[in-house]
């Protein structure tokens, strides 16, 4: 077959491959270049030439002619990376041979040395061949970037170039086996790389530098607990992993950022690398994995946390005094002092902080007033729903969860909002001023409601809970006027009744349904099951004869077909075999006689009159029937009925039948017309044609018998010596 011969059409390429004076430049300038490498031998050992794999590596790293057009100036540097990232046995090749030679390989990582900026296009081709050739070639182009010095300098000089941090990281997925990874993790320990990614997140660090930075930083620690999650090892087992959480490098990342608290960039940053570390390590300890892993990873969660916690005090100024910033214009209004990115990030922070419950923290926090501060920013802050998310999460975890200190559990945090903050009057005095707000024209709902409510209703549950919270919230809303019982006992049951109410009304299920969709229809066990299941099935013959609908779940019952297809179904010949009359053989002698054979003389004429020796003599004809009724009646008035029954007169109602020319004779709704009594040649033909439509009248019988079939061949083979004027034929 064609495929399987992998036959291909004739290309363009292969003619210019054969010519003496191919170039690169030619060859790459096809249109279909990299689509043919795939399955074009020629090409690839085209390309595998020393002088034109130094092209290729050529128009990677340099810059084009400016003379170009741009649009075609980049043409041949895309198609040269292209050709070194196809997911194809070509490219292995040409990875082979990049890597078999130093020179080239010096001559492509070469592209570093240029000054900053680099080109942020070709930046991304030399990323794309150095993530080729190190999927590819890992072992050997790990140990060739651990031989080459300084080149992690190389790379963080031009790390505010996208590319460049994308290849960074990729240095790290790109280490399939353990023993690959341990040598490049003791590669970037030896060289010192985070502290070096810590020292540009620093004000003096351009932004574009200290934005990349963190991201690697954050990158990083994503990629070691992705590596964890994939392999058997123990957190605390991971190198890099210990270089990132350690405390000499928390506390380096947040002097580095802090250095100016005017300057809320690397502020941001910093915070970003922070909430990275806790946020992964609470995800882990959240999946159903071994009891070591989840120990590590909160031994980690509180070692970041206790790093922090001097630090609180300089960050609870920052949400007192952030960084300068302009107003702000939205729909609802100017806002003079925005709450910024730094103040959002420093209570994100807080936030995954306080979910460790580490206790050193909690009562410095505790000390230093801050949810009283948050509190604030909540209630000033009306529209600005990223904050309010960050507050709810802070107040239900203090009212959920208790802080472990010297063996003991206690609610201090809960027990503060409640006493320092005054959390209840507050979301009360802010739920009650909202009603009046909305009563009035024009009013309308404050955006943080609905975090109002939610936050209510986690201390309502608290305080069912815990004796210690209930006593102490029982003695601040003792007063029949306090605010909160007014709000808890009226609005917060109103609108928790509202909220409960189904979208369009009722749930629309029956009530026998409803123990039914109590629980969910299928498990996730259960799907997986089935997905297994299907996947070991094979297709046996049962398999295929079960598979689909069967035959009587696709048969409907149709209406039964009446008429003139009843009767055309019901037709009953009988007819036997055997019957033999002399009129078969009257007939097959005329047709012996009247066709020529092929041993005769063509230029005889086949219609020519018989003679005294034919077979058509009058002596061989035996005495036929009669018609019914006397004499046959004259030509000029007989009928064909439909039943092989030549009659004078036509049957009323007979179709047809009516008004009988002179010179026809109707059969079966046919006019034939009648050979006249001056019988010439052309007569006898005009009479053989109508001779076998009178026989073929016989097929038309529902049911008859061989006595009838006789008689009725009979009567038409009388009527047509009569017509004819001579014997039967």
């Amino acid at each position: 077959m064609f495929w399987k011969l992998r036959m291909q059409p004739p290309s363009a390429l292969d003619d210019l491959l054969a010519t003496n004076d191919c170039t690169l430049e030619a060859v790459l300038d096809e249109e279909n270049v990299v689509d043919e490498l795939r399955t074009n031998r020629a090409l690839l050992e085209f390309f595998i030439r020393q002088e034109n794999l130094n092209q290729l590596i050529s128009l990677v790293v340099e810059e084009p002619p400016e003379d170009l057009e741009e649009n075609i100036r980049y043409k041949r540097p895309y198609v040269a990376c292209s050709l070194f990232s196809l997911d194809q046995n070509a490219s292995n090749t040409l990875a082979d041979n990049v890597v078999a030679d130093e020179c080239l390989l010096d001559k492509l990582w070469g592209f570093l040395d240029q000054p900053a900026p680099l080109n942020p296009l070709l930046a991304s081709f030399f990323s794309r061949v150095m993530m080729s050739l190190l999927q590819r070639k890992a072992p050997l182009m790990v140990e060739y970037l651990c031989s080459k010095e300084a080149a992690l300098e190389q790379l963080l000089k031009h790390i505010d170039t996208s590319a460049v941090m994308d290849l960074i990281l990729g240095l790290l997925s790109a280490c399939e086996t353990s023993q690959l990874r341990h040598e490049l993790v003791q590669w970037f320990r030896d060289a010192q790389l985070v502290h070096m990614l810590v020292e540009l997140v620093h004000p003096s660090v351009d932004d574009d530098k200290q934005r990349n930075a963190a991201r690697t930083l954050s990158e990083m620690v994503r990629l070691c607990y992705d590596h964890l999650a994939r392999t058997s090892e123990v957190l605390h087992s991971d190198q890099l992993l210990d270089v990132l959480e350690h405390d000499d490098t928390i506390q380096l990342l947040v002097r580095n950022m802090l250095a100016n608290p005017s300057c809320g960039s690397p502020i941001v940053h910093g915070l970003q690398v922070l909430q990275s570390m806790l946020s992964l390590q609470q995800g882990l300890a959240d999946q159903p994995a071994t009891e070591t892993p989840v120990v590590a990873n909160e031994e980690a969660a509180r070692q970041v946390v206790a790093s922090l916690t001097p630090w609180l005090g300089t960050l609870h100024q920052l949400l007192l005094d952030p960084p300068s910033s302009k107003p702000l214009r939205t729909t609802t209004g100017t806002i003079a002092v925005p709450l910024g990115a730094t103040r959002l990030a420093v209570v994100q922070l807080l936030v995954l902080c306080i979910q460790t419950n580490v206790a050193e923290f909690v009562q410095e926090f505790i000390r230093l007033n801050i949810a009283g501060s948050v509190l604030d920013l909540f209630f000033e802050f009306i529209w600005n729903n990223f904050l309010h998310s960050q507050v709810e999460q802070l107040v239900a975890c203090a009212f959920s969860s208790k802080v472990e200190s010297d063996g003991t559990s206690d609610n201090t945090l809960s027990l503060s909002l409640l006493a320092s903050c005054n959390v209840l009057d507050r979301l009360a005095g802010a739920a009650l001023d909202n009603a009046k707000d909305q009563s009035t024209d024009g009013g309308r709902r404050r955006g943080y409601m609905g975090h109002v409510i939610s936050m209510c209703n986690s201390i309502l549950q608290a305080i069912e809970n815990d004796e210690q919270v209930a006593m102490q919230a029982a003695s601040l809303t003792s007063a029949e006027d306090c605010p909160w019982r007014v709000w808890v006992e009226d609005g917060l049951v109103n609108a928790n009744e509202r909220n409960n109410i189904q979208l369009g009304g009722q749930q629309p299920i029956d009530d026998e349904l409803e123990e039914m969709f109590a629980e969910p229809l299928v498990s996730q066990d259960n799907i997986q099951q089935s997905f297994l299941n299907y996947q070991s099935q094979q297709l046996s013959t049962e398999f295929a004869d079960s598979f689909g609908f069967n035959e009587e779940d696709l048969t409907t019952e149709e209406p039964p077909i009446t008429g003139a297809y009843d009767e055309a179904c019901a037709l009953d010949f009988n007819l036997l075999a055997n019957l033999h009359s002399s009129n078969d053989d009257l007939f097959k002698a005329c047709t012996e006689s009247r066709i020529r054979q092929y041993d005769e003389d063509p230029s005889e004429d086949p219609w020519t009159p018989p003679t005294d020796g034919d077979s058509l003599s009058e002596a061989s004809y035996e005495e036929q029937p009669s018609y019914e009724g006397g004499s046959s009646p004259e030509p000029s008035s007989r009928s064909f009925d439909g039943s092989l029954r030549i009659t004078s007169k036509p049957a009323d109602g007979e179709p047809g039948l009516d008004r009988i020319p002179d010179d026809k004779i109707v059969i079966r709704d046919r006019d034939i017309p009648v050979v006249p009594d001056d019988y010439e040649e052309e007569g006898e033909e005009m009479a053989a044609d109508n001779f076998q439509f009178l026989t073929s009248g016989l097929m038309s019988k529902k049911s008859v018998e061989v006595s009838e079939v006789r008689a009725d061949a009979e009567a038409a083979m009388k009527e047509f010596e009569n017509v004819v004027g001579i014997g039967a034929t």
